[in-house]
């Protein structure tokens, strides 16, 4: 892949979250809990992008603002899921998921990969827990007994994005981190791919904000 290719994808990957922004404006008054929790999501995504991008063609090391992100991240996706799973797992074991996720983030920058690390150890974590909870979710829409559209509900969209996305990153983070080291023709592949995998989840953030769920899940 070339650098030029490589950096079109991630300029791409990085704000095209600009376009389920320009949605949730225009459907504003129709959005759900769920919806609205995303529009959380997509803002601080935008925040961190702007940052982080600014910071890389300073040539400014931008690692730090995403010890700060992943964390936050974090804590926007156990919201979304503790809405939609408050059957499945009770109100305690999301706050102590919460809290141990926090301090594991703390511990793992003061000993082990510092603010200029990629903070790797965390966010396969969080890819694994994030993981946990999407086959959580589809398991809990198995056992209900009530039909449910499914193609109307922006939380399936949303969990799918998420199982798809954070699989492939558990790959991608892992192979980075053993495999290569500094720019090199395959990491400029595989970040390439995160980059396309990347624009696929906004696709479905934005298919998950443009349904109309029924009134029962507002």
């Amino acid at each position: 892949m070339s650098k030029e290719l490589f950096n079109n994808l991630s300029l791409l990957s990085s704000f095209i979250v600009i376009v389920p922004l320009l949605l949730s404006i225009y459907k504003i008054k129709v959005l759900n809990k769920i919806q609205v929790n995303l529009v959380y999501l997509l803002i601080v995504i935008l925040i961190v992008e702007f940052i982080s991008n600014i910071l890389w063609y300073k040539q400014i090391n931008n690692l730090p603002v995403y010890h700060f992100y992943t964390v936050i991240e974090f804590l926007l996706i156990i919201n979304v899921y503790r809405f939609e799973l408050s059957k499945v797992f009770s109100k305690l074991f999301f706050i102590i998921i919460s809290i141990g996720f926090v301090i594991f983030a703390i511990i793992n920058t003061l000993f082990f990969q510092n603010l200029t690390t990629f903070n790797s150890n965390v966010t396969t974590l969080l890819g694994l827990i994030v993981i946990f909870f999407a086959l959580s979710y589809f398991y809990a829409l198995l056992k209900e007994v009530k039909y449910r559209t499914l193609e109307s509900n922006p939380m399936f969209w949303i969990n799918s994005g998420f199982l798809i996305y954070f699989s492939s990153n558990l790959i991608l983070f892992y192979m980075n981190n053993t495999l290569f080291k500094g720019v090199t023709e395959a990491s400029l592949i595989l970040w390439g791919l995160h980059a396309i995998v990347n624009i696929v989840l906004t696709i479905f953030y934005t298919i998950a904000l443009w349904v109309n769920p029924k009134k029962q899940n507002t």
